[in-house]
């Protein structure tokens, strides 16, 4: 349950009342909208997990969709797939198979693999056979796609329009979101007025936040080290390296008088974070030391929180390293971080720094690269089915085939590639090679990998 102090909940209440009043009184709303800032995701994340169990407070069955958007014409064949393999694992069909006229769905008339040619209709036919039997004929369901990532907007715009033309089943509703600087769906909601709808909230997030890091006893250092953090993230975005300082010199002065490892170790990480945009590498370097050092104390106190903490310290690091062009050092750094991972049993945090650091070897170490990416990939293999989906390691994989053909071991990639395919799909190296294409045409400089 929303806790009624909790100023994030009373942010999540207003998106829940603005669906309300704008959208669940119309049946005839096919297709919905939310206008959103980036920094407002994670909140909408949170409304659409809160709307998937039994405390929700919209009147109707919401179902959300993380399938990433790769390819315009497989879309609906990702969606399906995904759709049952929630339904077979997902608690949440537990609680709509108790509910009262719920007579029970059968998905395998939609299990096959369908071709291009009609997986959008297989996915209609789908939705309203679930709605049928789940949700029962007087509850309206919202199926809210958000995709882990999209490769086209455009793509996913003519997608939408053809599911619209197709005729989206009656008590149906699809919710998607957009951004307030893009509004990359104007032209789709332009042509179809009668049945779309466009929502807008203006969310003071910032001050929700500012509320939420100052509850609490107001002596206690955890109360006190958030308010460092709030402030210290006010002055970077108004690039005041002095107040940076300030207030992160006041979180280590705070977190010390703690004694609690964790704690101070904390305050140097997200200190030595703000400073990335500065480039002061030698506070950073001398910041991540110090930090380092002191979580490792805490290992030896059992404070199991300095766990996650000492993988991070490596990830900023390596991160540091390969900023100021120190790329050796860098893929060390990237390795460690991988290792710690394993060691302390977290395979989740060891995929992309051993990622990162055979794509450095690649160039700057050759000679280590076969070594690097044979971690990358039994990490990625050791995770669990929905983090490999949601993960990095399709393109780990593809990578790996390739530096197995290159080495002439024919059956090896072939085992590799069938693998993939039980886990992605038959599509599955066509699937990494967009993700690749979509992540190199967004250039960033390299940032710290948690």
């Amino acid at each position: 349950m929303l806790s009624e102090h909790n100023p994030i909940a009373g942010l999540i209440r207003q998106v829940q009342k603005q669906w309300i009043d704008e959208v669940s009184p119309f049946p005839e709303v096919k297709l919905a909208r939310w206008m959103i800032k980036p920094e407002w995701a994670r909140l909408f994340e949170g409304f659409l997990r809160l709307e998937s169990t039994v405390h929700g407070a919209i009147p109707e069955v919401l179902v959300t969709m993380l399938t990433p958007f790769r390819q315009e014409d497989r879309f609906s064949q990702h969606l399906i797939k995904d759709w049952i393999e929630a339904y077979r694992n997902d608690k949440t069909c537990e609680e709509l198979n108790s509910r009262p006229g719920s007579r029970g769905w059968d998905p395998a008339p939609f299990a096959a693999e369908p071709g291009a040619e009609n997986g959008d209709d297989l996915f209609l036919g789908m939705l309203s056979s679930f709605h049928a039997n789940m949700a029962g004929n007087g509850l309206r369901m919202v199926v809210a796609l958000y995709p882990h990532s999209v490769n086209s907007m455009d793509g996913l715009q003519r997608w939408l329009d053809k599911m619209i033309k197709k005729g989206i089943p009656d008590s149906i509703t699809l919710m998607i979101f957009d951004y307030i600087s893009e509004h990359s769906f104007d032209k789709l909601f332009q042509k179809h007025p009668g049945i779309t709808k466009t929502l807008f909230i203006n969310l003071d997030l910032d001050g929700a936040v500012g509320k939420l890091a100052k509850m609490g006893n107001s002596n206690s250092p955890e109360v006190k080290f958030r308010e460092c953090i709030l402030e210290m993230g006010k002055a970077l975005q108004n690039k005041n390296r002095e107040r940076v300082h300030e207030w992160g010199m006041r979180g280590l002065q705070v977190t010390q008088k703690s004694g609690i490892k964790s704690l101070f170790a904390s305050a140097h990480i997200v200190y030595a974070g703000m400073l990335f945009s500065f480039r002061q590498y030698e506070k950073i370097d001398s910041l991540l030391n110090k930090g380092l050092n002191i979580a490792r104390q805490g290992l030896k106190q059992n404070d199991a929180s300095c766990k996650p903490l000492m993988i991070q310290f490596h990830g900023y690091i390596a991160a540091g390293r390969q900023q100021q062009k120190k790329m050796p050092e860098a893929i060390t750094a990237y390795e460690k971080q991988g290792d710690l991972a394993i060691e302390y049993q977290l395979p989740g945090m060891a995929l992309t720094p051993y990622q990162q650091a055979y794509t450095l070897c690649k160039k700057h170490l050759p000679h280590r690269y076969e070594e690097m990416i044979k971690k990358a990939f039994s990490a990625g293999r050791s995770l669990p089915p929905e983090e490999k989906k949601s993960s990095s390691f399709a393109s780990v994989a593809h990578d790996f085939i390739r530096w197995q053909e290159s080495r002439k071991l024919w059956d090896e990639a072939k085992q590799t590639d069938d693998e993939l395919k039980g886990i992605f799909g038959a599509d599955w190296k066509e699937q990494a090679r967009q993700r690749d294409q979509y992540c190199a045409m967004k250039p960033r400089e390299t940032e710290p990998v948690n």
